[in-house]
């Protein structure tokens, strides 16, 4: 028995577009610091997990950015999807491959690429509490919720129940139910009750009994995949396979499903607006400028540029980003939107911009 992780860099960030597009998209870009938000996700579990157990699940179209990005993965841990199909096929293709090698393996089997963690000491903390919370209680699957800072209304929440058990500075909860992204009033009471936390979509188990939780909740999905890792060459199979997400298919019917409530300053940067709260560090909206800029009478604005200069004149909370070959201008209150823009390009066919 051994542990791994599994690093899920098949997502395209339209919400951060122009900068993040189809050929490269958010988890290959230096939004923050020097490095990009993979290769920080991969500093962050090397802490837990041994480097030769480390995978990433990717697109085909990824792997040669995955190689140059992340050179300490041998290509052997490299997965690819023919077709993206949600979390639930992708963590399921993952828990196939480990499960050949490793049956008795315990992996973090969702770990997304893109987010940004800047307690990584609470963090891998949390994950090793966790990892030795399994080894005991094989039975459970175990998410990471995280303590919420603000009524988001872009997130969905974890509620939790009775305390499991304490690892260290960790307490384990059972999960007692799920809940959909809430309205601001919602969100606020959720905000107001130490019970509810942010559902971030991690999730450690145990290979071999999450095996038998997709075989009992998910037997379509996981007979396809038994199939196409018998057959990797099969696309047009892969594509049939129900393009679900983890939590419907399988957490959300579990019972034996855990949580960890971790303060660990986090963030799915989901659009521009969460990127410019962390560029700007805690406490008020500050104004955060990349790039060549000049402002007049401008305040809590985010510009984020590449070569050119980039001027404004009595603006208050806009955002705005220029490409090559792209600028984008929004309100900061409308960012959520851009996905938006993405979509109309699409159908525009101008797939040069995409």
């Amino acid at each position: 028995m051994a542990y791994h992780a599994v690093i899920m860099a098949g997502g395209t960030g339209t919400r951060l577009w122009p900068l993040s597009r189809k050929d490269s998209p958010k988890q290959f870009q230096k939004f923050i610091g020097d490095k990009t938000l993979i290769q920080q996700t991969y500093d962050r579990i090397i802490q837990c997990i041994p480097a030769e157990n480390i995978w990433v699940m990717t697109g085909e179209q990824y792997v040669d950015l995955v190689k140059a990005q992340l050179p300490e993965v041998d290509v052997s841990r490299i997965i690819t999807e023919p077709v993206g199909r949600n979390t639930a096929p992708a963590t399921g293709l993952a828990m196939l491959r480990i499960a050949e090698i490793d049956p008795q393996a315990i992996v973090f089997g969702l770990l997304p690429a893109d987010h940004y963690v800047g307690k990584i000491e609470v963090f891998t903390a949390a994950v090793k509490s966790i990892l030795s919370f399994l080894e005991n209680h094989r039975e459970f699957v175990v998410t990471i919720g995280i303590n919420p800072t603000e009524p988001n209304t872009g997130l969905g929440y974890i509620e939790m129940g009775e305390q499991l058990e304490k690892i260290g500075d960790n307490k384990i909860f059972k999960v007692e139910s799920f809940q959909e992204k809430p309205d601001l009033e919602t969100a606020q009471k959720y905000v107001e009750q130490w019970e509810y936390l942010w559902n971030g979509g991690y999730y450690l188990f145990s290979v071999r009994e999450m095996i038998e939780h997709y075989r009992r909740l998910a037997p379509e999905i996981l007979e396809k995949l038994e199939k196409f890792v018998e057959n990797p060459s099969d696309t047009e199979l892969y594509k049939t396979i129900p393009a679900e997400p983890i939590d419907k298919a399988i957490a959300e019917k579990l019972d034996s499903l855990a949580v960890v409530p971790v303060d660990m300053d986090w963030s799915d940067i989901g659009n521009w607006a969460t990127l410019q709260e962390i560029l700007g560090g805690n406490g008020a909206l500050k104004q955060v400028i990349l790039g060549h800029h000049i402002g007049i009478n401008t305040d809590r604005s985010f510009v984020f540029g590449n070569k050119k200069l980039i001027a404004t004149v009595g603006l208050e909370d806009i955002v705005v980003i220029e490409t090559e070959d792209a600028i984008l201008v929004a309100h900061r209150d409308a960012v959520q939107d851009v996905k938006k823009v993405v979509e109309q390009l699409q159908e525009q066919e101008k797939h040069e911009y995409l």
